[in-house]
């Protein structure tokens, strides 16, 4: 399989327009998609539980790719027609998963955010969440982010918010997961339904 790309994961305030119609991004990804090093498609959309909260997932080649967009003239414009979808703060992370990120193609996304309450519990935070990883068969998957190896964020597939909630509720997850929130802060743990773009918007989870 190909290389596991650096994921760009962009955590926003939306606005009321982007909540009407997520194609209003259309403008913004039409030029992302030209870019060099950009993988194809990005996917985006809003928080289950808050809609006020979005998401944007794209794979880029490396974090170098991205940066020479940051650095480019071009950026500047591309700043411009992102901020319709835009209704306050963002936070953008980069992270290379321990494997490629499927759970984007599903049609619920689970994002975890997390901070090692102390450096020193990496190696056992790592291995519960890598086999949780190998248990779902990479479906979940997480990594360290570029900007602060401290951070770590996971996402997972899933066909519903309740199928999270009834797997994670049997025995082994439950106590893997407690053992777990001792060890991070827990930032972020919410859903989203996600749409890839590819020169269209389809439906995560189907061919439409």
């Amino acid at each position: 399989m190909s290389t596991i790309p650096t994921t760009e994961v962009v955590i926003f305030d939306t606005s009321e327009e982007f909540r009407k119609d997520v194609s209003i991004l259309r403008p913004a990804f039409d030029i992302i998609s030209k870019v060099d090093g950009v993988q194809a498609p990005v996917y985006t959309g809003t928080q289950i539980e808050n809609p006020a909260t979005g998401y944007i997932f794209l794979n880029w080649d490396s974090l170098a790719h991205h940066q020479t967009l940051m650095a480019s003239p071009s950026y500047g414009p591309l700043l411009e027609v992102l901020k319709p979808a835009f209704g306050g703060p963002s936070k953008m992370h980069h992270v290379i998963f321990n494997d490629h990120p499927i759970a984007f193609q599903q049609p619920v996304t689970e994002v975890l955010v997390v901070t090692l309450k102390d450096p020193s519990y990496r190696a056992e935070v790592y291995d519960i969440l890598t086999k949780m990883s190998d248990l779902t068969k990479k479906m979940l998957v997480f990594g360290p982010t570029l900007e602060d190896e401290n951070v770590i964020i996971l996402v997972g597939g899933w066909q519903s918010v309740e199928a999270h909630w009834e797997t994670v509720a049997n025995p082994e997850p439950k106590a893997a997961i407690e053992r777990l929130f001792v060890l991070v802060t827990k930032d972020h743990l919410f859903h989203a339904a996600l749409r890839p773009y590819e020169g269209e918007y389809r439906l995560a989870g189907t061919d439409n």
